[in-house]
């Protein structure tokens, strides 16, 4: 982040901070009530010649948005905030000694204890934790893909496997039953019997696949465990961490999401 007095670094933390929480909390509703904009399905359907078309029986519905689209998103927008937000806790934790912060062999830094306990509070905040326990995921009940579809080329979209299949109908034709031992002729009293016969013919040939940007139960789940083990390692820094004087902070916007949404 480029280097700013800090009267004018706290105005940008002031005014950044009401931006962030509503980006947070947006997309908290986002992921609870639009579930359907990361989900798409297509269906083809060709009649056979001859036959009644049935265009009820195509679709062609486009995943809107993805998991990963939404998080790069956010990371786009909360940049500037994040970093500034971490920049002022170190300048004005001049003279305080730092801690280094460590979790699972990735090392992001040396901290002040003011960075610590901002990164301890964000970490913490039940908006920002909300963000990711909602991330929509796949139903774990179907086998998903890494879908090549052409429609979704340079995305990270999931497709299930393709149905195909041919839609038939019943044709029914009567006739009626001859009887050998009954002279149709005689005293014109005879009452022929009817019957039915159904008859099975091919309308038209027809694929149904679903797509999802959605992520799957794993990746949420690991998401949350390293932002609940990140939580840890601060708390421990907390503990030995002392205040320095110093500009730049080290745990930048891009440090944050690269871990969270990553593991990086």
């Amino acid at each position: 982040m480029e280097k700013v007095k800090l009267n004018v670094l706290l105005a940008m933390t002031d005014h950044l901070a009401s931006v962030f929480k509503k980006g947070l909390e947006d997309y908290v509703k986002f992921f609870k009530t639009s579930q359907g904009a990361f989900k798409g399905e297509r269906k083809t359907y060709e009649p056979r010649q001859g036959a009644i078309d049935l265009p009820n029986e195509r679709l062609n519905k486009l995943v809107v948005t993805t998991v990963e689209e939404k998080l790069r998103y956010l990371e786009d927008v909360s940049k500037d905030y994040i970093d500034a937000l971490f920049s002022q806790e170190k300048t004005n934790a001049s003279g305080i000694a730092f801690a280094t912060l460590t979790v699972d062999d990735i090392i992001f830094g040396q901290f002040t204890s003011m960075e610590l306990l901002r990164l301890k509070s964000l970490l913490e905040g039940g908006t920002f934790k909300e963000v990711y326990e909602n991330i929509p995921v796949r139903n774990d009940d179907e086998n998903w893909i890494k879908s090549e579809n052409e429609t979704y080329e340079g995305r990270t979209i999931w497709e299930s496997a393709k149905r195909v299949g041919v839609n038939k109908s019943i044709i029914k034709e009567s006739y009626i039953l001859s009887d050998p031992n009954i002279d149709k002729a005689e005293g014109g009293r005879y009452i022929p019997q009817i019957a039915s016969k159904d008859t099975i013919v091919e309308l038209g040939d027809y694929t149904y696949q679903r797509f999802s940007g959605e992520e799957s139960h794993t990746v949420r789940a690991a998401i949350l465990n390293r932002r609940s083990k990140l939580l840890t390692a601060v708390i421990a820094a907390l503990k030995t961490a002392n205040d320095v004087e110093s500009i730049a902070s080290e745990m930048t916007s891009q440090k944050l999401f690269n871990y969270l949404h990553r593991g990086i």
